[in-house]
């Protein structure tokens, strides 16, 4: 009978611990997606509205997000190789399952006004990550992911070391270069003072060449990195440190032609 008794109670406690799991599964907010994130658009605009140049796309970005449904972006884009530099707002709502509605005003080179696209998103990791697809206007496959940043007093020293380089995109007018898909893997090494050597492998189109280069690289207090070598031509990469330096995310910002993004990982 004891037993019975126990056993009925541990049901219960257990009953019990699982609806208040169920009750915290669903009790997101905006509060929840509060901070800076850094931004990494991809996807293609496959008919886009008049005005935004068919083809591949990507964003690097810093998001700024209040908690109360206010967000401000300072990004790089391409389209389709064309690059510019956005500043720009918007607004979301955090419903209580986690996903979100998102609306941004985004400005495009021509287009005499802010154009509003509306994203479906998904909170994650105790609001620490966001990805977000993008649904109207149609006729565009674009998906962005967000991570939030642990601090803000990011400098030189943070880059030290090794790290993984992984790169693909598409070139669409790069001078000099094979135009069609591109591809880039190797190493970089950070001296954590301001310069950078590199030893890569790289398709072209699929011609494969392998490069190395050396370059000088500058970290801002907001964790915004920018690497800069020549090869040929002068070029830049735009990106965010993230993780506490353990990963940076970036574009190819400099020259004009390309939508190419990649990732550094700490070795």
């Amino acid at each position: 009978m004891k037993l019975t008794t126990v056993s009925r109670a541990f049901s219960l406690l257990a009953a019990l611990a699982l609806a208040q799991g169920l009750r915290a599964e669903l009790a997101c907010k905006n509060s929840d997606y509060r901070g800076v994130f850094g931004a990494v658009a991809t996807g293609d605009f496959i008919a886009p509205p008049p005005g935004i140049p068919a083809g591949p796309t990507v964003r690097i970005g810093r998001v700024e997000s209040d908690g109360n449904g206010n967000a401000s972006i300072r990004a790089t884009l391409s389209l389709n190789g064309v690059i510019v530099k956005e500043d720009y707002g918007g607004t979301y709502t955090v419903n209580p399952d986690c996903t979100m509605n998102v609306i941004l005003l985004i400005p495009f080179p021509g287009v005499p006004a802010p154009i509003p696209f509306r994203f479906f998103g998904m909170l994650a990791d105790d609001g620490r990550e966001l990805a977000i697809l993008l649904l109207e206007p149609a006729g565009s496959s674009v998906r962005i992911a967000l991570r939030k940043q642990r601090r803000d007093d990011c400098s030189n020293g943070d880059l030290s070391g090794g790290y993984l380089l992984n790169m693909s995109g598409f070139n669409a007018f790069l001078p000099g270069l094979t135009p069609g898909q591109f591809a880039r893997l190797g190493r970089v090494k950070f001296d954590g003072k301001g310069g950078f050597t590199a030893n890569t492998r790289v398709s072209y189109a699929g011609r494969i060449v392998e490069e190395s280069f050396a370059g000088v690289y500058s970290v801002e207090s907001s964790c915004t990195v920018s690497l800069v070598y020549t090869q040929g031509q002068q070029f830049t990469w735009t990106g965010m440190i993230r993780d506490n330096a353990a990963a940076v995310d970036f574009m190819v910002s400099e020259p004009q032609g390309a939508a190419i993004t990649g990732s550094l990982k700490a070795q």
